[in-house]
């Protein structure tokens, strides 16, 4: 075992991180996530920090205060930090307010044998093997993806809509000899093949003259602009064809005999006829005219997962097998039929939350959820389950002891475990007071993501698995006002939960936060809620965080990089200046330095009425030209 270093409770965290080069890393890292962190796959979450990032957060921590510390997570989400302290064989304290990511987590840990779980995998397969005759053309090929426009009914002439969000539906094929694309006609839904560059085109059915980089609204036979929803109309399939010992994807339109006819899954079972509650987010489901969660997947989709699920309860095998199958296997509720949108440059499908929000999507995409080819199908999830396992038994002499709590259930404080998981608010956390050397952690980004409201989907899949799962929403952390929370509610939230982590620190212990935002109002109540926690900050960062070639970073002007935040906590002697522990030279790293020491100054001072004009100061004095938070 590695000696402990000497500590030294004066240098910050921060300071003993290289962050040119952990940038580099997370770059790399974001590039391909599955390649370099396979657990991404384990369970599905949103906002997941880098495991580069994070590691390089443990490393310093062990260098500051040896390898016997306990680090905590109250906000664990993806699980980025315990996973990364888990691998470092660091014992490790994670919480979440909901049940899907708390017992996500707890899966992708979970000690299981490498062998059984590859067996596993195979006999739940094999069990729904019958269900690919679903999507069996009659020549005896099979259907991987399935495309459908929605059609609409003009509210004034009557006369049918094809609701192609843009006239270059696809590319015929991603040869790079290969220039052809689909041209959707919004008046006869008939698909054109023409040159993927051309500005314009006559659809060859009836003749109406389409400009395709024209924002096409309303009805094309008329000038009314409103439409009403009737059904779903097939327009392209992927069919997957033998060549050799390899299988290709060909695109191609549809034909009379596909087997693209489809039913609602909203009979499969009573969680899938649960009607979809109000919300912020859930609001455009409603909107669209989606009632209940089974308005959003065909009966066959919901047929792979249903099945699947029960030949995973019906397996012979350990609970840590199950659960870890069940969990990559409820991953692949995120391809609804009717919300998937597909890549019509890249030929994929994207996930019905890819952009952190339910799609609004005139042109879904209907995965085969079992096909051996395609984006997040169980065959693939199923692999990356065996292989986030193997990357996790890798980094380790042994897996670790997990205990799981669940609200209500929870006993006396516990200590023999290595990593102890609650599902519950982080006002109430199940560690001992001053048991704690660092919390690192990613509060909720403000009102960025509505975590409950995305999670519901996941948690209607997951009470088929397990009925008796619990979700509680009122706790959330997050500015929502379909529920009536405000910034004053998410900072209060915050401060409470963040008071409980003191708690738990050691007097030398360190808070470590990560966060970004473009709204001043996230980082006035972020500085109210450490205020309020009675921390100060003594130290900063700043470090790319996110991938911008994701699909909901893509042509916006999304902020990739995080803050990190050092906080100790206020022992009311004389407050220092926050130390920058990097150099800033980007817009966006000056931006963040310059909201860190605004953040740092307004609790510092008590004001975080403050913060703006701190924030303009410290932009001029770092030469920053331009402003990107607000």
């Amino acid at each position: 075992m590695r000696s402990a270093p000497r500590q030294s409770s004066s240098k910050s965290l921060l300071s003993r991180v290289k962050w040119r080069g952990v940038g580099l890393r997370a770059a790399k890292e974001l590039s391909n996530r599955e390649i370099h962190a396979p657990v991404v796959s384990a369970y599905r979450w949103w906002a997941r920090r880098p495991h580069s990032v994070m590691g390089a957060l443990l490393d310093a921590a062990v260098a500051q205060y040896g390898v016997n510390l306990t680090v905590s997570d109250p906000f664990s989400g993806g699980g980025t930090v315990t996973f990364e302290a888990t691998r470092r064989g660091l014992k490790t304290y994670a919480q979440d307010l909901y049940p899907w990511p708390a017992r996500g987590l707890a899966s992708a840990l979970g000690a299981c044998k490498a062998d059984e779980l590859e067996t596993a995998s195979r006999e739940v397969l094999e069990v729904l093997e019958p269900l690919r005759e679903a999507y069996r053309t009659p020549s005896g090929a099979e259907l991987s993806h399935i495309l459908r426009v929605r059609v609409a009914d003009c509210a004034s002439c009557a006369g049918s809509v094809f609701e192609f969000p843009h006239a270059l539906v696809s590319i015929a094929s991603r040869s790079i000899t290969n220039t052809r694309a689909y041209f959707g006609c919004r008046a006869c839904g008939h698909l054109t093949v023409r040159d993927r560059a051309a500005k314009s085109f006559t659809c060859e059915a009836c003749s109406t003259r389409h400009i395709v980089e024209a924002n096409a609204i309303g009805c094309p036979h008329c000038p009314h602009p409103y439409l009403r929803p009737r059904t779903w109309q097939a327009v392209l399939v992927q069919e997957l064809v033998r060549e050799g010992a390899r299988t290709k994807a060909v695109l191609r339109p549809v034909r009379a005999d596909d087997p693209v006819q489809f039913e609602f899954a909203s009979r499969f079972s009573e969680a899938l006829r649960r009607p979809i509650p109000p919300g912020k987010e859930t609001k455009r489901l409603l909107d669209n005219g989606f009632a209940c969660w089974g308005d959003l997947y065909t009966k066959r989709q919901a047929d792979a997962l249903g099945s699947g699920l029960t030949a995973i309860q019906q397996l012979q095998v350990a609970v840590a097998v199950k659960d870890r199958l069940a969990f990559s296997l409820l991953g692949a509720a995120e391809m609804p039929a009717f919300l998937s949108r597909w890549d019509r440059f890249n030929l994929k499908p994207f996930e019905g939350m890819a952009n952190h929000r339910y799609t609004q999507t005139t042109l879904a995409v209907e995965a085969n959820l079992l096909s051996p080819v395609g984006r997040g199908t169980l065959p693939r999830r199923l692999e990356s389950a065996a292989g986030a396992l193997e990357w996790l038994i890798e980094s380790r002499e042994r897996l670790p002891k997990v205990v799981a709590t669940t609200p209500g259930k929870r006993g006396p404080k516990r200590t023999d475990w290595d990593v102890l998981i609650t599902t519950g608010s982080s006002v109430k956390q199940e560690l001992r007071d001053a048991s704690v050397n660092v919390v690192i952690t990613d509060p909720p980004y403000f009102d960025d993501v509505q975590y409950g409201e995305l999670s519901r989907l996941f948690h209607t899949w997951l009470s088929v698995y397990d009925p008796a799962v619990v979700i509680d929403e009122k706790a959330e952390a997050v500015p929502n006002t379909a529920r009536g929370t405000s910034a004053a509610d998410y900072e209060a939230t915050i401060a409470a939960c963040l008071r409980e982590s003191r708690r738990t620190l050691r007097a030398d212990g360190r808070l470590v936060l990560t966060f970004h935002n473009k709204k001043l109002v996230a980082w006035r109540a972020l500085a109210g809620a450490i205020s309020k926690a009675g921390f100060r900050v003594s130290a900063l960062a700043a470090v790319l965080a996110e991938n911008s070639a994701d699909h909901c970073k893509r042509n916006v002007n999304a902020m990739l990089h995080d803050l990190v935040i050092e906080c100790v906590a206020e022992k009311g002697a004389s407050i220092q200046a926050p130390r920058l522990e990097f150099k800033p030279v980007s817009t966006a790293e000056k931006n963040l330095a310059a909201i860190g020491l605004a953040l740092a100054q307004s609790i510092a001072t008590k004001a975080p009425e403050c913060l703006a004009q701190a924030y303009l100061e410290q932009l001029a004095s770092l030469g920053a030209k331009k402003r990107l938070i607000e």
